[in-house]
Parts: C-alpha cells; sequence; structure tokens
C-alpha cells in the first residue's frame, strides 16, 4: 500500500484546511415530552455524543432528571400547583405548557447554528408543544430538523390520531420533518418480546437516528454552504423518509466499513435495502475517527453507493469524530417521493400536453354542443326551519324577546336574494 492511501482523512483535512480556520458549527439536540427524554438519555451514551449539546424540555420533574440533558426546561402543566406530575396525556395542557416557556427556549436556542428536535407524537407534552420549537426556530431563522416517532399500531386510536393531526400542522411550518413508525421495529424483535423491551428499543434506535442526523450535519462539504440543497430534498413533496445507521469497529476482525454498510442496511427504520432502490432522493455520510483512511472512505461511498439505482439525487459527506476511534458508522437518509420531479423533456409521444402549453383542442364533428350561459341554472340554497324533535316542547331560548331557535333570516323577515336562473323571458 502507497503513502498516499495510507494517509489518514485526518491528515488530509488539516493539509487543506485554510490558515483562518472557522470554527464547528454548533449543534444542540433538543428532546421533548416523556419520549424525548428517553431518548437523550440513550443519545448521551452514546460514543461522539459530547460534541453536540442537549436540552429536555418536559412537563414531567423526574423525567428530566432522568433525562441525563446539559440543559433542561421543566413547563408546568398546571402552573398554579406547579407539581411537576406530567400533563397526563392531555395535548392542549402540553401545548399551554410550553407555549408558557416560550421566551426561555428562544434564549436557549438563540446561539445555536443548527437544531434537532426529537421526541414521540401521541401524548401530550411533545405533541402539544412540538408547534412552539418549531415555531421559535423559524423565528430565529435557524434551521431545524425534527425526527420524530409515531405511535405503535397496539396503542390508542386517540395516540394514533393525535400523533396524524400534528404531523399535518407540522409540515407547513418546518424545513425538514422526519417521522419514523415504531412498528418498524418489529421487523428486528422476537414476536414474544415484552413491550417495555420494545419501547427500550425504540429509544435506543431513535438515539442512533438522531446521532446520524447529526453527524449528517455535521458532515463536511454537505451541510454548511449547503445545507439549501439538503432542506430542499426533505421540502419536496414526499411520501415518507427513512433512516438507516451502522456501525463496526476494528475488533470484528472483517473489513469495518463492509460491515457498517451490511448493518447499515439491516437498520429497523430503514426497512431493507429494496427501500433505498425505490427512493427519490439519499443522504449518505460516513463518520470515523482520526484514523479513518482515504482508501478506506472512498471504498465504503463507493459500496453504499453501488446499492443504490442509477441517476437517484444523492448528496455525500464525511465527518471526523474524535470518539470514533477504530469506529465507523454509515448514516443514510432516503427520501420517497410521491411523484417524479417534473422536467421539461416532452413525452414521448412528441406532444407538450403540459398546462401552460396545451393549445385548444380541435372540433371534431362528434364532439357535444358547447354549454352557453342560457342553460346554466343557479341552485338555492334550501333554508328552511328544523323541528326541535324532542325539544319541542322545551322553553324557547329567547333574547331580547326575540327566538333563537328560529332560523334568523325568518325571525328577522330578511328576503334571499337567489340570483338569476340564467334564463331569459
Amino acid at each position: 500500500m502507497t503513502e498516499n492511501t495510507e494517509q489518514t482523512l485526518a491528515d488530509a483535512v488539516r493539509q487543506d484546511a485554510p490558515d483562518n480556520p472557522q470554527p464547528d458549527r454548533k449543534i444542540i439536540v433538543v428532546g421533548i415530552g416523556g419520549n424525548g427524554a428517553k431518548i437523550l438519555h440513550s443519545f448521551t451514551h452514546l460514543p461522539g455524543s459530547a460534541l453536540y449539546d442537549t436540552a429536555a424540555i418536559d412537563t414531567d420533574r423526574e423525567s428530566l432528571r432522568l433525562s441525563g440533558a446539559k440543559f433542561t426546561i421543566q413547563a408546568e402543566a398546571d402552573w398554579t400547583i406547579k407539581s411537576g406530575l406530567g400533563c397526563g396525556g392531555d395535548v392542549m395542557k402540553g401545548e399551554r405548557a410550553v407555549a408558557r416557556e416560550r421566551s426561555r427556549i428562544t434564549q436557549l436556542l438563540a446561539d445555536y447554528d443548527f437544531i434537532l428536535v426529537t421526541g414521540g407524537l401521541g401524548c401530550g407534552t411533545a405533541t402539544g408543544g412540538i408547534r412552539t420549537l418549531a415555531s421559535v426556530a423559524k423565528g430565529l431563522a435557524i434551521p431545524a430538523v425534527f425526527l420524530l416517532t409515531t405511535p405503535f399500531s397496539f396503542e390508542s386510536y386517540t395516540k394514533r390520531k393525535n400523533a396524524e393531526d400534528c404531523i399535518g400542522e407540522l409540515l407547513p411550518i418546518t424545513e425538514a420533518l422526519v417521522t419514523l413508525p415504531n412498528d418498524l421495529l418489529f421487523s428486528t424483535l422476537p414476536p414474544d418480546a415484552p413491550a417495555e423491551e420494545a419501547f427500550a428499543r425504540a429509544s435506543e434506535e431513535m438515539a442512533a437516528s438522531v446521532f446520524g442526523m447529526g453527524e449528517i450535519l455535521r458532515a463536511r462539504k454537505l451541510i454548511g454552504a449547503d445545507f439549501a440543497g439538503f432542506s430542499s430534498i426533505l421540502q419536496k413533496r414526499k411520501t415518507s423518509c427513512a433512516i438507516g445507521i451502522g456501525r463496526a469497529d476494528s475488533d470484528d476482525g472483517l473489513d469495518r466499513c463492509a460491515l457498517a454498510l451490511e448493518r447499515m442496511l439491516e437498520s429497523p427504520f430503514l426497512g431493507g435495502s429494496s427501500r433505498l432502490e425505490s427512493s427519490n432522493a439519499v443522504i449518505l455520510t460516513l463518520t470515523g475517527g482520526p484514523d479513518l483512511r482515504i482508501d478506506e472512505m472512498k471504498r465504503a461511498l463507493e459500496n453504499a453507493s453501488s446499492v443504490l439505482p442509477q441517476g437517484i439525487n444523492l448528496m455525500t459527506g464525511i465527518s471526523v469524530n474524535p470518539d470514533y476511534e477504530a469506529r465507523v458508522q454509515l448514516s443514510v437518509l432516503a427520501v420517497r417521493c410521491d411523484q417524479t420531479p417534473e422536467t421539461n423533456l416532452p413525452p414521448a409521444d412528441g406532444k407538450n400536453d403540459t398546462l401552460w402549453n396545451r393549445s385548444t383542442p380541435e372540433k371534431s364533428p362528434a364532439s357535444p354542443r358547447k354549454q352557453t350561459r342560457s342553460d346554466m341554472i343557479q341552485d338555492t340554497f334550501k333554508l328552511e326551519t328544523i323541528s326541535k324533535g324532542i325539544f319541542s316542547r322545551s322553553a324557547a331560548v329567547k333574547y331580547r324577546d326575540e327566538d333563537l331557535d328560529v332560523p334568523t333570516f325568518q325571525r328577522r323577515g330578511i328576503s334571499i336574494d337567489k340570483g338569476s336562473t340564467g334564463k331569459t323571458s
């Protein structure tokens, strides 16, 4: 092996670094709600997580204590009692509690370059308060990525409905939203696994996914000046996103990059290599320690790219983490859109039938007669008094001697203008 191939990536980065290097971008990971606090607890135990600041926001005081976050904000569900016992799954209480802490959240996030928000949708604090976090990030003009889990299928309908409603409200106000169904974990869990283990595994996998997303944000020559390209991929109309994480170290005795790729493809939140093949855009990054070699990096990214279909929108990057000595991690974010991107190429038959260039079709002998204005008839509303049913004998609801149960137009003798029928006499 030549001297060039044995050169480490860290050495190459130092050689190419400018005389006045810019400081590393500051990234904070925010966990909201009980599940967010559990994810942070798992996140802080991952190697390399010391490069990130962490913050937990919850209405449960005990949950904040166990999160291990650097910063904590306790949002009181009942500010008059200040019990710190949580909001009991009430979305409205969670929304009010987090909204009351808006100024403290703004102060906390103001000095960061990127924000990663994680939590589990369906219950009170996260589902109700996540919109406040999105609004604060947007007001500060700080790029934010939201990685949120959706409830298991065996959880209550109310939780799943709350999660769906929250996602619908977040889509218009977030730059990058990734939702990961907890049900994907069943692909790696035995059918007799206890529910407690399933929830614990969900927190661990989410922590790994959050770290992988953080490494995507830290990757050199991927995010920074090119964050617009990253967010544009996630802002397009899409049906779903999936994230896969694969780790390996030198003690495994095999090619650690090849083993990391294999484990990435088996990641439960990814859903297998078929998920990559059906994706429209993929963001791929490699994380290694100071010992990561250039030839190793090149081979890892080439092997990972080989499982992707040709012509896919692919962004790749690398990041060096001091805590990843003798370790590597491959992180992939796969985005599947609900329609293929529009192009300026005409259809195969040579006819350009776009909405803007569509010409008036030629009249055919069999075409129906064009509808004229005289054929149009104005429909009318059926304004009529509705029977009170079983309340017909109850006392009338009156205000200033007016029976409010009688429609206003009848009570006040208003004549309804039904408009013209369009027919001439």
